[in-house]
């Protein structure tokens, strides 16, 4: 019977609470976010989470409001960085331009591709592309390729990783075809 009555009056409460201060914060959050209805959404969600945590929060009265500000000024402000986040990428995916617009002459052919490949693979350790050869080229496990080179799986796992960053770094345009390309090898 009693945790029913709690039940009841933290629900109670809670749309006190809503009622009387759901318009305020909305008003408050404002001073961040100029359109209504997503200031609105966004004092929705903070009350709908306070709601969802409700057993786990025990918001004093003194509290509550200060805790409640502190929500939708942190919603705001995320929504903001959220959307600068999404503006950035938006120009920097409309200011780089595709591979195949970059010259006349940068269209590889498959050949020219794997050209491009093997001058950076002639850069590193002999260690690293013959992993590299075995992992990509023969389709080896990490496991069969430790056993051949007597070497540790941790270190073949290293020695790849070495060679992607490498890769990574020398044909960071063209890595992902290259991939794509050895996969279907």
């Amino acid at each position: 019977m009693k945790d029913t009555l709690s039940n009841y009056s933290k629900e109670a409460n809670f749309k006190t609470l809503y009622e009387k201060y759901y318009a305020p914060f909305c008003l408050y959050a404002k001073r961040f976010i100029e359109d209504r209805h997503l200031r609105e959404d966004i004092v929705s969600d903070v009350f709908a989470m306070l709601w969802r945590k409700r057993d786990e929060i025990d918001l004093k009265s003194e509290t509550v409001l200060a805790y409640l500000k502190m929500c939708v000024k942190n919603s705001c402000l995320n929504h903001i960085r959220h959307l600068h986040y999404e503006i950035e990428y938006a120009e920097s995916y409309k200011n780089k331009k595709p591979l195949y617009e970059l010259a006349p002459d940068s269209v590889y052919n498959l050949e020219e591709l794997y050209e491009l490949l093997y001058q950076s693979l002639e850069k590193l350790p002999e260690n690293y592309r013959i992993v590299f050869s075995k992992r990509f080229f023969e389709g080896k496990t990490h496991a069969e390729i430790a056993e051949e080179m007597q070497l540790s799986v941790k270190s073949i796992d290293r020695y790849k990783q070495k060679v992607i960053e490498i890769l990574r770094q020398d044909l960071k345009d063209y890595l992902p075809l290259l991939f794509i390309v050895c996969s279907y090898s």
